[in-house]
């Protein structure tokens, strides 16, 4: 049988990116420095949102966007439970308790009908994750919160440069999370960003990730540190650092190429796998143009297809665990049928800018073929 080594996700690096790295290792300037802001403020070109907050990864943005979403022990926060635990994770920690919402097994987006079911008098904000960069139904979901008065955050972390009728994900949400881990789009080898439809919510997100400090006031002309200068809403240690900001800032020109040939290989996926009786591609909702960081199918042989295509080097994965079974949340997780359906049957498969047609062709081959 025929082998080949074809991962699920490949980090991405240039020459240009270890030039820009080394700069920054010469510098010194490691952890404050120019990219600093450079890349925030090309980031925010990019996504077409100005008032970007980077930060050292996307669950540390999640943190805060939840703070400034009034979020604190005892509220609850709307989610799906088919997610990572960096998505959901800083619910707990922010003192929250998640309501778990159902999904569409058939498209892996939040269930409307079980969001409207699920919302309390006590829910003081929404998280909406595009999963695996397939975009959620945020017009919908963006209307719901805007009649209960909830705080709608995006978690944009797979999905950048992904669309609804033509508009981005992220711009629907008051706070809107992406993410730079290094099987990301964008990779600096770590990182985070949370953009803010408010520029007041993106001053008070910038004292957030440094301590709560105001570093425009913090030290004085000697230096040393300011008496006067009060700190009156303590942060967390969350910045993103100046060499993580210039690995980042080398890919934003060229972000969108990665993505384009994402869709053209989903496309190929699209056609290779129609009419087929066994398997069935996730569509996306209409007007939805995912950036496909991975390529989701469902299959009634699922765990049997996932080990032969592992068995020929092929990367797959299930993605998620259903994050509602942990306890760590401490809430009784509830019967949510789609979500378990979705468990049970979805799984993804390499789709990103490093496949060759031949990688295409082998994976496709696999799966038919199975």
């Amino acid at each position: 049988m025929e082998k080949r080594n074809v991962p699920i996700f490949r980090v991405y690096h240039t020459p240009a990116m270890e030039v820009r790295a080394l700069e920054v290792l010469r510098s010194g300037a490691i952890a404050v420095g120019s990219y600093n802001e450079r890349f925030s403020c090309a980031f925010g070109e990019l996504i077409e949102r100005p008032h970007v907050v980077t930060t050292n990864d996307m669950s540390s943005a999640i943190q805060i966007a939840l703070r400034l979403a009034g979020v604190g022990e005892g509220d609850e926060v709307l989610t799906t439970p088919f997610a990572c635990m960096s998505t959901n994770a800083p619910i707990a920690t922010s003192g929250a308790r998640p309501v778990w919402v159902d999904v569409d097994p058939h498209t892996a987006t939040i269930d409307l009908d079980s969001m409207r079911r699920a919302v309390t008098s006590r829910c003081k904000a929404l998280l909406l994750y595009h999963v695996a960069g397939y975009p959620g139904p945020v017009e919908e979901v963006k209307a719901f919160c805007d009649e209960y008065g909830i705080v709608l955050i995006e978690d944009c972390d797979n999905a950048l440069l992904a669309t609804v009728h033509g508009k981005q994900v992220g711009q629907w949400g008051r706070f809107s999370i992406y993410s730079f881990y290094p099987n990301r789009q964008i990779n600096a080898s770590e990182g985070g960003a949370l953009a803010c439809s408010d520029p007041r919510d993106a001053e008070r997100a910038i004292r957030l990730r440094r301590l709560g400090i105001d570093l425009r006031a913090f030290r004085g002309a000697d230096g040393e540190i300011d008496p006067a200068c009060d700190i009156p809403e303590v942060g967390w240690a969350s910045t993103l650092n100046n060499l993580c900001s210039a690995l980042a800032f080398e890919q934003v020109a060229t972000v969108a190429e990665r993505v384009a040939a994402a869709r053209r290989n989903a496309r190929f996926y699209d056609e290779a796998f129609a009419g087929s009786r066994s398997i069935s591609s996730v569509d996306p909702l209409p007007g939805a143009a995912p950036s496909y960081w991975s390529y989701l199918i469902r299959a009634a042989h699922r765990d049997e297809l996932i080990a032969t295509l592992k068995h020929v080097g092929v990367g797959a994965s299930k993605h998620h665990y259903l994050n509602m079974r942990y306890s760590g949340f401490k809430v009784k997780a509830p019967e949510l049928p789609g979500s378990s359906e979705l468990m049970d049957s979805i799984f993804a498969i390499p789709c990103g800018w490093w496949l060759t047609a031949e990688d295409l062709g082998f994976v496709a081959s696999m799966i038919t073929s199975f």
